[in-house]
């Protein structure tokens, strides 16, 4: 009885940890589509603050929801900047060991393929990270718009 409780335990266990794992796979795989409409989401936000300004709202509530907006544009410009520079970044590192004949170095030069190995998990943790960000960004994009 006991062997069956825990075999139940564990594949509920492995579910749960597989489904984990696949949205953090769907979320570094698709970071660069998330980039895009966290662009355009700034430009929306930007556009709604011109808007603002140019009426002048007088509004309290308004108020305090245009300043929330303007905050969440500044996280996302911050962000974006950190894409943006962490892509070239790793834009440059590439040209350097492209440049590298890979089996001769590796043959001569072990730790050589360490770092080959290292510039490609460090892509892997950066669209990690900034998915984070990104997921985190936007659910502060909701809770304004409510």
């Amino acid at each position: 009885m006991a062997d069956a409780i825990v075999s139940t335990v564990l594949g509920q266990l492995s579910s749960i940890i597989g489904q984990q794992i696949q949205q953090e796979v769907k979320l570094v795989v698709g970071v660069d589509k998330e980039v895009e409409k966290l662009k355009s989401n700034l430009q929306a936000i930007k556009a709604v603050l011109v808007d603002a300004k140019e009426r002048q709202v007088n509004e309290e509530t308004v108020q305090l929801w245009l300043e929330q907006l303007k905050h969440a544009s500044y996280d996302i410009e911050d962000v974006l900047d950190e894409w943006n520079y962490a892509t070239l970044k790793m834009q440059i590192k590439g040209v350097e060991y492209a440049n590298v004949p890979k089996k001769k170095v590796c043959f001569f030069f072990p730790f050589s393929c360490f770092s080959l190995k290292q510039v490609r998990l460090r892509q892997v943790v950066l669209r990690h990270d900034i998915a984070m960000k990104i997921k985190e960004v936007t659910e502060n994009l909701d809770d304004i718009a409510k």
